[in-house]
């Protein structure tokens, strides 16, 4: 499974590459992103709350 994932991390890094895109910077928009629209995702699932 390791050397599948590290396959699907290089193509992506290729394409990346030729588009122009810097991922590093892609990945932290969207950590950010989902930080905001997440930030009481999981303190308001009973689920994973005591009860």
């Amino acid at each position: 499974m390791a050397d599948e994932l590290a396959d699907v991390l290089w193509v992506l890094t290729c394409i990346a590459n030729q588009t122009g895109i810097n991922l590093e910077e892609a990945m932290k928009k969207n950590f950010e992103k989902k930080t905001l629209r997440d930030i009481n995702r999981h303190k308001n699932n009973d689920k994973l709350n005591d009860h």
